[in-house]
């Protein structure tokens, strides 16, 4: 019976955070309800005090559980016996990023807001850790090292984050279809311009 207890505990909290993800996704996070996310859930509200807190609790279960996937791969490649490879960062974050397509889109937007004050504390808290992890790519750095870098990362982070933030339209118009197989190949394309540069050694 206690098992029986514990399983559907398990099933209500994983149902409210799949629930809150579908509506933080769909809409802001301040027009979110919790009322809204029960609903979607086909729960009691009362489930989401229980388990969370309040919504901002359910928030941060969500992203946390979003990021945790993340944390571990890259505390997995950092404490290889390898060393970090340009190739390991991207592949993992591509990785990460094309099981759920619709998040990095709704951080986005979420952190370009003016409001959601909140929800943005969770995410800074939440994400710092993994900005702190691979701070920046020493294998990239050393083959540059007459270059910013600062720069460096602001280049990293724009060939890694765009791809999924690009508005669909603007994908669209330019004749992007945003797949699996489309971040793949892209992944493999910005490991090899990161590497060896866009038209390779010039004289």
């Amino acid at each position: 019976m206690t098992d029986q207890k514990s399983e559907s505990a398990t099933q209500v909290r994983d149902s409210l955070i799949r629930a809150a993800r579908i509506c933080f996704i769909a809409s802001d996070y301040d027009k979110v309800s919790i009322r809204k996310i029960a609903e979607e859930a086909g729960v009691n509200m009362a489930m989401i005090r229980y388990y969370f807190g309040n919504k901002l609790g359910l928030f941060e279960a969500m992203i946390a559980e979003f990021i945790s996937p993340v944390l571990q791969r890259s505390k997995t490649i950092n404490q290889g016996d390898n060393p970090l490879k340009m190739s390991d960062i991207l592949d993992n974050f591509y990785q990460t990023m094309t099981e759920t397509p619709d998040f990095p889109r709704f951080l986005f937007r979420l952190m370009s807001s003016e409001h959601s004050h909140e929800a943005k504390g969770v995410i800074f808290k939440l994400f710092t850790p993994l900005a702190n992890l691979t701070p920046m790519p020493k294998p990239l750095l050393d083959k540059c090292s007459d270059t910013d870098p600062m720069l460096v990362k602001m280049s990293m982070m724009s060939l890694m984050i765009f791809p999924f933030v690009i508005p669909l339209s603007m994908a669209e118009l330019h004749g992007f279809e945003l797949d699996d197989d489309f971040y793949q190949r892209l992944a493999k394309h910005n490991i090899k311009l990161l590497e060896k540069g866009l038209f390779g050694e010039q004289d």
